[in-house]
């Protein structure tokens, strides 16, 4: 069936539409935070900064102050640069959330930092549509894809997780496709394809010129953005260039070495410089990689421009790379040679698990038969999806390379690791729809049914089986935290009944209590109790208090700190523990 464009852009739109829908039906049953949200908060808002006094009470409007942007303190883009230069991250995702939370004041809600995310979505959604319509996907594959990616587990958890990753994926999908645009710009001045290589057509003239700057500037600004967003977009940044550096650099006719071979070894001419010099296709070839080797420094020097930019405007990037504890675990992990194949083990573990729903083994089955059968088949060699070689090529290297050096330098965190491989994940989608098309296409042909081709109809068909087990039966999508709604609500039932809410921390790692902030924010204030003083509590509201809601970190002082709250009230015994999380442990007590 062949779509009108107006009616594929209808059907993408209205795709669009259910699809965020969906992501927000996910967000409504977010029922808490990441350590590192808490931090996206923090870091884009903050105050004063936390204090942590002991024997004290502390208003909770002190601890929520941290995290909204106070009436008349919006917009304040030095503070949010301030703050990330005293951590490891660039700024550009904290001032986006900044903005939005300065335009609700006062206000800490998941849905702030949702609605920064579902923008990043909705823009990588087009970029990616854009993507598959540059490497020659059909309307009906593209289609495949837009479903496939809008309804991944992975694509919800992205933009569930309020850290920079998302916006991280919008500039490698931009990249990419920068990219995949600008080979269709040189392949234009060519003669050739990818099997027989390329001779030069026609000459580089202003056209082709104007159009490769303007590609270049293009790609360079999306790398400023990139770089601050997110560290790891300088690794794709630089496997993406050099991948297309040498593809560039290389574009020669491949029929020339079958010509030599075919050659008489008695006949062939002596290997000198006259003859060398004489041969008027060796002397184009030379000369036009001359005049691509000018062009490949131009574009060099358009990435190399884009991180002095970048470096001008955030300072600290430097010595968050190579000075900070980031920089220093990622550099100790990637030479480390001993961990290569449990990192790798673990990151594809994570890729099939949580993208592929465990079923990642099909696609790899026909993405061989795709291999074969684009090469040795003849009912599948001659097809278009072979003038598209060269931006598969590059693809496939700019995310395997990525998938690599990540996996050898990200932190370990169990499943959240998958932030890290997520920007790469809509393209390795797109890979696995293109080849899981062609592999059907070699078994069953390009047969249509209800004037749909077949191969694109197996495609949707297992991609739709791969979503239905990874939402339902899996549950894969990451960070909705729903066991948090218990502990809100055992804080709200303690509000409730008049109970005086403790916070004992450990003084080695105060700032922990912000992985507490939505059960603490139920309460008006909080007694803060340092868990190194074991000296006497001595305080007339925990003393009276009827029911205490202890918060106590985990600490080899445990017991005793309790002991001696316990005796601030005699009246109290241990009701008994309610829960654990991260660190902390509730305890009841009455």
């Amino acid at each position: 069936m062949k779509l009108k464009t107006k009616q594929y852009s209808l059907i993408l739109l209205l795709m669009l539409i259910v699809q965020v829908v969906f992501i927000c039906f996910y967000g409504a049953q977010k029922a808490g935070y990441h350590q590192d949200e808490y931090y996206s908060y923090f870091s884009s808002n903050r105050s004063l900064g936390f204090y942590y006094p002991d024997r004290e009470w502390v208003d909770t409007d002190t601890l929520r102050d941290e995290f909204v942007v106070k009436r008349g303190e919006g917009f304040n883009y030095g503070l949010v640069h301030l703050v990330q230069s005293w951590d490891v991250h660039p700024p550009l995702f904290y001032d986006l959330l900044h903005t939005v939370c300065s335009l609700s004041p006062g206000i800490f809600s998941k849905w702030q930092g949702l609605i920064v995310n579902l923008i990043a979505f909705i823009i990588s959604f087009v970029i990616l549509n854009k993507l598959a319509k540059a490497i020659g996907m059909s309307k009906g594959l593209r289609l495949t894809l837009m479903f496939v990616y809008g309804f991944n587990p992975m694509t919800i958890s992205c933009v569930l997780f309020i850290r920079m990753y998302m916006w991280l994926t919008v500039f490698v999908l931009a990249s990419a496709y920068l990219h995949m645009k600008l080979i269709s710009l040189i392949k234009k001045y060519y003669a050739g394809n990818e099997l027989k290589g390329f001779v030069l057509d026609k000459p580089f003239d202003a056209k082709f010129k104007k159009g490769f700057v303007s590609y270049v500037a293009a790609i360079a600004l999306v790398s400023v953005l990139g770089f601050l967003t997110q560290y790891y977009y300088l690794i794709y940044m630089c496997v993406m260039g050099l991948s297309f550096g040498v593809w560039f650099l290389f574009l020669m006719p491949k029929n020339r070495k079958k010509k030599n071979q075919d050659t008489d070894k008695d006949t062939a001419p002596v290997l000198n410089i006259e003859n060398i010099l004489g041969d008027e296709e060796f002397v184009q070839q030379a000369a036009s990689m001359a005049e691509r080797f000018k062009y490949i420094l131009v574009y060099a020097l358009g990435g190399a421009v884009s991180l002095g930019i970048a470096v001008l405007i955030y300072p600290s990037a430097l010595s968050h790379i190579f000075r900070g504890y980031r920089g220093q675990e990622a550099a100790e992990a990637f030479s480390d040679m001993s961990n290569i194949w449990d990192r790798l083990g673990f990151f594809f573990g994570l890729l099939n698990k949580y993208l592929f729903s465990g079923m990642l083994w099909i696609i790899i089955v026909l993405a061989v038969i795709a291999l074969i059968a684009l090469f040795f088949m003849l009912r599948v060699k001659g097809e278009k999806d072979k003038l598209h070689i060269a931006h598969i090529r590059i693809l496939m290297v700019s995310v395997v390379g990525y998938f690599f050096l990540v996996s050898k330098t990200a932190l370990l965190l169990g499943d959240t690791s998958n932030r890290y491989q997520m920007p790469i994940y809509p393209i390795v989608l797109l890979l696995a729809a293109y080849f899981t098309r062609i592999g059907i296409r070699a078994i069953v042909g390009n047969r249509t049914f209800a004037e749909i081709q077949i191969p694109v109809l197996g495609t949707l068909l297992i991609f739709t089986i791969i979503l239905i087990k990874g939402l339902t039966i899996d549950q894969n999508v990451l960070f909705l935290y729903p066991e948090d709604k218990d502990r809100i609500a055992f804080s709200e039932d303690m509000k409730a009944e008049g109970a005086k809410a403790v916070v004992i921390y450990n003084s080695a790692t105060p700032d922990n209590i912000w992985r507490l902030t939505d059960e603490l924010l139920v309460y008006d204030k909080l007694y803060y109790v340092n868990s190194d003083n074991l000296e006497a509590i001595d305080d007339s509201e925990i003393a009276e208090a009827n029911i205490l809601a202890v918060y106590i970190a985990d600490n080899d002082n445990m017991d005793n700190i309790l002991s001696v709250l316990m005796k601030a009230d005699p009246n109290l015994s241990w009701s008994g523990e309610i829960s654990r999380k991260d660190m902390w442990t509730v305890i009841e007590m009455q």
